[in-house]
């Protein structure tokens, strides 16, 4: 396995990501490095890809695989469609596993970007129906699009994708696995001590609203996993609402323009 990891330029780490970042400006054309996959647990896989920002940092933008004996699931793509690639590899060749499907949470590219590598290799695409729309004015195609909520049976599990109302974007789902309480946020949930980040398709009035409804929806959750920066548990979700119940109280004067929507 390590032999191939390399081959693809993948390293596969181990360790919990707790990164802090401004993600207000980037690149107009994103430059990503390596792909990285932190291994949680024999089930559960983190896909990390990195984006260049203008300071010459690099923004971690999460992903998660699902592996249930011989089945997988994959939440949100990396970057572009090369880092999709490897990871359809590594997933394939490495966990032993057929990708049953795969969600993007949003139609930015740190959901969506690689998405037309899935759509090659013929697996089967999952999307809220606004997000759906929102891609098909590029000429790409969600095969699974949900106006509410659907389901994926990965082996004797399943896993809820839901689309519950706009935060981070008109158009943001979540999932969950309830066989783990797992929550897989994307963007829609900030890590602790993470920024309001990119706000050029945000909802200032229903993001606090949003994730409240998840928090209730889903009471049990045990870890959660943001769009980028370090997971924790439901404290994520209390930190989210937090952060953006008074947003329309200070977005006037103080935020920073966000040049280009990129998560």
């Amino acid at each position: 396995m390590c032999r191939l990891l390399q081959m693809l330029g993948i390293c596969l780490a181990v360790l919990l990501l707790n990164s802090c970042f401004d993600n207000s400006k980037y690149d107009p054309e994103p430059y990503v490095r390596s792909l990285e996959i932190i291994k949680l647990s024999e089930q559960d896989y983190v896909h990390v890809s990195y984006l260049k920002d203008s300071y010459g940092g690099y923004i971690p933008c999460n992903g998660y695989i699902r592996v249930e004996g011989s089945e997988a699931f994959i939440f949100d793509t990396p970057l572009n469609d090369t880092l999709s690639e490897q990871l359809i590899t590594f997933v394939q060749e490495d966990l032993k596993a057929t990708i049953k499907g795969v969600q993007v949470s949003h139609s930015h590219i740190d959901g969506a970007g690689g998405i037309n590598a899935f759509a090659k290799a013929k697996i089967p695409t999952y999307a809220s129906a606004k997000t759906a729309a929102l891609l098909a004015k590029d000429s790409l195609a969600i095969s699974n699009p949900f106006s509410q909520k659907d389901s994926i049976q990965i082996a004797e599990n399943f896993i809820v994708m839901e689309y519950l109302g706009p935060a981070h974007s008109d158009d943001n789902s979540i999932a969950y696995i309830p066989a783990s309480d797992i929550l897989l946020g994307g963007c829609m949930i900030k890590p602790l001590d993470g920024t309001k980040g990119n706000l050029a398709d945000a909802n200032l009035d229903e993001w606090a609203n949003t994730v409240t409804t998840l928090q209730n929806r889903y009471p049990n959750v045990l870890q959660v996993i943001p769009g980028h920066g370090g997971r924790g548990d439901k404290e994520l979700l209390d930190y989210t609402i937090g952060m953006f119940q008074k947003s329309s109280e200070v977005i006037g004067d103080n935020e920073e323009t966000v040049e280009v929507a990129t998560n």
